[in-house]
């Protein structure tokens, strides 16, 4: 099939390079250095100049965009696809899109929305690597107006990219757990790092652990500006959340309560063992 990216950064770049194995990639992005970038090192086949060269190539077409970028670009660019054009969205926020875009496509356009549940701490294709993909989850949000063998197809794309799990949920599904499952991770690892005591060189003193809880901290920040404030109600809520299990933590300690404590900490325990058997199914 011939895909099209648009938007040809670390997403965009990685999905161009997992399915060149199998498919023609052509790309379109502002900055001719990424587009050079891409063709030089085999990422895709074929440089687009502009979106209306692109329409003319592709059947499949990935919006690799920042959330506040999609809807500027599809209400500007729709009329470049030609008839039957499947446009995936992979963005990480849902429901604002579906509701603005849903009544201004195209009815000879199909335009899904879906989150491939996968990245990186790195900005940019210089970083792109398929690999992120392998194993990792994708959920797709469906609309009355997509056709069910396009669906289909979007799953089978997905394999494809080495995922392994593909979960449907709604709008608000979807932008309700990735509050507590993505957004508040990083919100989290943000915090941390303000909350480092200063008087001592935490590079000598931290563990993996440090590391892993502060890994994406290393943030893209103009990109998850954007996914907190577009996903702010739910993301309030979980931070809310949050703050309520720390003071619980936080009251147990204070107290001296070992049996609080104990019990607290093998409940976390015995849910994240729950976790991986789900993720090992």
């Amino acid at each position: 099939m011939n895909i099209g990216i648009v938007g040809l950064g670390l997403m965009g770049g990685s999905i161009a390079m997992a399915l060149k194995e199998k498919h023609t990639v052509f790309a379109y992005d502002r900055s001719p250095e990424n587009s050079q970038y891409g063709l030089d090192h085999l990422l895709i086949n074929e440089v687009c100049p502009d979106v209306a060269r692109l329409g003319e190539k592709a059947d499949i077409v990935y919006l690799c965009l920042y959330p506040e970028a999609i809807s500027p670009f599809i209400k500007s660019n729709q009329k470049y696809f030609h008839p039957n054009t499947i446009l995936i969205d992979i963005s990480g926020t849902k429901s604002r899109l579906v509701s603005d875009l849903s009544p201004l496509i195209r009815d000879d356009l199909d335009l899904i929305f879906t989150h491939p549940i996968a990245g990186k701490e790195k900005t940019g294709v210089r970083f792109a690597d398929k690999q992120i993909f392998t194993n990792q989850n994708y959920v797709i949000v469906p609309t009355p107006k997509n056709q069910s063998d396009h669906l289909s197809l979007v799953e089978q794309l997905a394999l494809d990219m080495g995922f392994k799990t593909i979960s449907y949920l709604s709008a608000d599904e979807h932008d309700e757990i990735i509050a507590f499952t993505s957004q508040l991770c990083h919100v989290l690892a943000l915090a941390l790092m303000e909350a480092a005591p200063k008087k001592y060189p935490l590079k000598k003193f931290v563990g993996d652990s440090f590391r892993d809880l502060t890994r994406v901290a290393l943030i893209n920040t103009p990109l998850w500006q954007e996914l907190f404030l577009d996903n702010k109600a739910n993301l309030i809520n979980q931070i809310d959340t949050l703050v309520n299990a720390l003071e619980k933590y936080r009251k147990a300690i204070k107290n001296h309560d070992r049996v609080k404590l104990v019990d607290m900490m093998e409940k976390a325990k015995y849910l994240r063992l729950q976790m991986e058997k789900e993720v090992t199914r």
